[in-house]
């Protein structure tokens, strides 16, 4: 009773926990012109490209994506063999004991849980996954770079793991054990017609089966053991192999023998049997909320990857497959582990530098569990941090295009009001400079200016200019211009100069401080050793560190 009712519970809940990420992934939107479309027309573009894909040339590519990258971890291959070995233990694990243990009697006609080669399989899938999320948790624990990042959501799955494949073990191992499994089965397929025939069965099953009887309940004596192995031959060979080919539950049994009379009290095995059951059920039933759901998605985030590339995809359908991709991260960390700019987590106290959190962030934004203010300005340092590499796409074991994600994020932080640091200092410095651009300029030897900038010995060599334009001249953006003075406000060998008068406010406000490439030509090319690149960037900090005290750029 108990058994289905949760079995029932848990399909139930299931199936609405997947119908709700569906509603889901169909109304949020990453990018502001992923708002532009309904639910029915995300699905509906979702359904026509699956379709053409699948009657198209990428039917073959989506099969191979999903056996080699899907079923194989050919992705998680390229950038770790412990984390790829970890992952198809408990993968492999999982699927065997799914299809030849949980589904076995519906699935397999022949199936008897206590005969080879179920016995054996069930054991060695068991042992895979155990092996599995113990490698997998190690790795977490041992990289530095996984352990600041690893969540109590990702030690919950693993502990959820180990709790299934352990209850399972004990279980099996308690029920070989126990003399009330024994009389069950008795109970239930025996036909003893004699007295002794209880005894001398169970002197058998005590000698090569390992039940654990009280002293004396079964005598000892070589005509009641050849009646039982008669017994046995008769009536229980056909659906009983030798325990022992249960090679993980069977030395368990033997630890646990000593206690077998104080596990028989209580009633061990049907505590057991009922943590084992209750356990399989809530990981189903938990399943479209936890990390467990990229069982689903993950291949098809795969095969879809290949069909059609993103850039390609109908907008509608990639406003879907955006919001899915949310859920389809497994959390693994090789994002974070290789993550270009993962030093800077060491100088900067924000995680969502990091292309994993920066992901979490995401998703707890788009799903309104956390202050929107707040998470704003720490997802825009996460955000602006990013070089845009491509390597966190290209590593991604599920297939997530996070450069894809990362650009519409910016769009959203932008129009929020959230965009690039250096733009909202730019903008401060050129409202600051725009006074003075009506104007004749008389402040002259600004000491406090001239002695920040000169803190920085590349910067201070400004004093060493003496105009001859070749910075200018040299200079890429520059020339992109017809009108570059007008455009540009000053050009950087004018800058120079300024910054030798002490005008702090004309430096920092021209556009061509903040439209700098950094290419450091004007650099290479200056005679006198000015450091012109590297006094343009000095400029930079010092107005965001201004305007980060409140004072005027």
């Amino acid at each position: 009773m108990l058994f289905d009712l949760a079995l029932y519970t848990s399909l139930a809940l299931l199936a609405l926990g997947l119908a709700y990420k569906l509603g889901h992934w169909l109304t949020t939107s990453i990018g502001p012109d992923s708002r532009n479309y309904t639910p029915a027309q995300r699905l509906s573009a979702s359904l026509k490209g699956l379709t053409r894909a699948l009657r198209g040339r990428s039917l073959g590519p989506m099969m191979a994506a999903l056996v080699l990258d899907g079923l194989f971890q050919r992705r998680s291959l390229g950038h770790s063999r412990w984390a790829w070995a970890a992952h198809m233990l408990i993968f492999w694990g999982m699927m065997g004991l799914i299809f030849l243990h949980a589904l076995g009697p519906v699935l397999i006609p022949s199936f008897t849980a206590t005969l080879n080669p179920w016995l054996f399989l069930r054991n060695l899938f068991g042992v895979m996954l155990l092996a599995g999320a113990v490698m997998a948790m190690w790795r977490r624990l041992r990289l530095p770079g996984l352990r600041r990042t690893t969540h109590w959501a990702d030690r919950a799955a693993l502990a959820l793991l180990a709790l299934l494949v352990l209850s399972g073990f004990a279980l099996e191992g308690a029920k070989i054990i126990s003399v009330h499994s024994f009389d069950s089965m008795i109970a239930e397929y025996g036909n003893l017609s004699e007295d002794n025939d209880r005894a001398a069965l169970g002197q058998m099953w005590r000698e090569h089966y390992g039940v654990v009887f009280p002293q004396g309940q079964v005598p000892a004596g070589l005509e009641l053991m050849e009646r039982g192995l008669e017994m046995h031959q008769d009536s229980c060979v056909d659906c009983h192999d030798a325990p022992q080919w249960a090679f993980a539950s069977w030395p368990l049994s033997r630890l646990m023998a000593p206690m077998a009379a104080w596990l028989e009290a209580a009633q061990t095995a049907l505590w057991l049997y009922y943590l084992h059951f209750l356990a399989a059920f809530a990981a189903l039933a938990i399943l479209p909320f936890s990390k467990f759901l990229h069982i689903f998605t993950g291949p098809l985030l795969l095969m879809i990857r290949v069909a059609v590339p993103r850039e390609e995809m109908d907008p509608a359908a990639r406003a879907l497959v955006r919001a899915m991709e949310l859920d389809v991260c497994t959390h693994c960390g090789a994002c974070s582990v290789h993550c270009s700019v993962a030093e800077a987590v060491n100088h900067v106290p924000n995680l969502a530098v990091l292309p994993s959190e920066k992901l979490m962030a995401l998703g707890h934004l788009a799903r309104g569990k956390t202050d929107y203010g707040e998470m704003l300005d720490v997802m825009r340092q996460g955000a602006y941090m990013c070089t845009s590499c491509l390597r966190c796409t290209l590593l991604c074991p599920v297939g997530i295009n996070l450069q894809d994600l990362w650009f519409a994020m910016k769009d959203d932080l932008e129009e929020a009001g959230y965009g690039p640091t250096t733009r909202t200092v730019a903008k401060k410095a050129l409202e600051t400079a725009a006074p003075s651009r009506s104007v004749a300029p008389f402040r002259v030897n600004n000491g406090e200016f001239q002695k920040d900038l000169g803190l920085s010995v590349q910067a201070d060599t400004f004093r060493n200019c003496y105009r001859c334009a070749t910075c200018s001249n040299s200079c890429p953006v520059v020339f992109s211009y017809e009108d570059p003075k007008k455009e540009l406000d000053l050009l950087p060998h004018q800058i120079m100069h300024t910054l030798g008068l002490g005008l702090a406010d004309e430096a920092m406000g021209a556009r061509m401080t903040w439209y700098c490439l950094t290419c450091y030509r004007c650099q290479e090319a200056c005679p006198q050793g000015v450091k012109v690149a590297d006094v343009l960037y000095e400029l930079r900090n010092l107005a965001a560190s201004r305007q980060g005290q409140g004072e005027s750029c």
